[in-house]
C-alpha cells in the first residue's frame, strides 16, 4: 500500500514538472503587465502634433520567427497573440499617448502630422544556456533592436534617424515556465530600447538635434 501511494506521489510530482517547464500560451505585451510594464514616462512638454507609428520592415531572422519546439526555445511569433509588427506598434502608441508627449498616436492614423518609422532587426526572449550544476537554474535572455525615423508630414523633413538595442538577462528556476519567462523578458529589452527612442522623440520636437550616435 505503501509503495502504490510513493509511487502516486512520484507521477504527480512527475505531471507537475512536465506541465511547468512544457506548456506554454499565448502573451500580449499591450495589456499584459506581466510581460511589459508600461514606463509611466512623463514629458517635459506638450506637443500639439499627431503621431503615427508604423513598422516598415521586419528584417528578424527566420529563428527569431515561427514555431516553438527548439532545444532552446525562443519567443517566437507563436507565443504572442497577434503580429510582432503589429504588438509593438501598438505599445509604442500606447507608451508615447500616455506620456503626454503628443495630442495623440495611432498605427492607423494616415493622416497624422508626425510619422515615426521603424525597421525590425530584433525581438525575442531566449532561454540561451543550461548550465552543469547542482542548482536548477537557466539563463533567460531578452533583446529587441530596431531603426526608427522621426519624419515630419510638412515637408517630409526627417527630425532624426538611429538605432536602439535593449537587452536583458536573468536566472530562472528549470522548473517554472520557461516560455513565459521568455516572453517577459522579450517586453522588458523592448522597453529599454522605447525609453531611450521616447526621449529623443521629445528632444526632437522640442527642435533639439538627437544624438546619432
Amino acid at each position: 500500500m505503501k509503495r502504490i501511494k510513493i509511487r502516486s506521489i512520484f507521477v504527480v510530482l512527475g505531471m507537475l514538472t512536465f506541465s511547468t517547464t512544457s506548456v506554454w500560451a499565448a502573451y500580449n505585451m499591450v495589456m499584459d503587465a506581466r510581460v511589459y510594464q508600461y514606463s509611466n514616462y512623463q514629458a517635459k512638454k506638450a506637443f500639439p502634433v499627431t503621431l503615427r507609428v508604423k513598422v516598415t520592415k521586419d528584417n528578424r531572422p527566420e529563428q527569431e520567427k515561427l514555431k516553438v519546439g527548439e532545444e532552446h526555445p525562443y519567443t517566437y511569433d507563436a507565443l504572442w497573440v497577434e503580429l510582432v509588427s503589429e504588438m509593438l506598434e501598438k505599445v509604442l502608441a500606447k507608451e508615447l499617448s500616455q506620456s503626454g508627449m503628443v495630442k495623440s498616436a495611432d498605427p492607423s492614423d494616415v493622416q497624422s502630422s508626425h510619422i515615426l518609422l521603424l525597421e525590425l532587426n530584433s525581438f525575442h526572449g531566449r532561454w540561451a544556456t543550461v548550465p552543469q550544476s547542482f542548482k536548477p537554474l537557466n539563463d533567460i535572455y531578452g533583446n529587441c533592436e530596431f531603426s526608427a525615423q522621426l519624419i515630419s508630414r510638412k515637408g517630409d523633413k526627417v527630425l532624426f534617424k538611429k538605432s536602439y538595442t535593449g537587452r536583458t538577462k536573468v536566472q530562472v528556476s528549470q522548473f517554472k515556465n520557461r516560455y513565459a519567462y521568455c516572453a517577459i523578458e522579450a517586453g522588458k529589452a523592448f522597453k529599454e530600447a522605447a525609453l531611450q527612442l521616447m526621449a529623443d522623440v521629445e528632444i526632437a520636437l522640442s527642435g533639439g538635434k538627437v544624438d546619432q550616435y
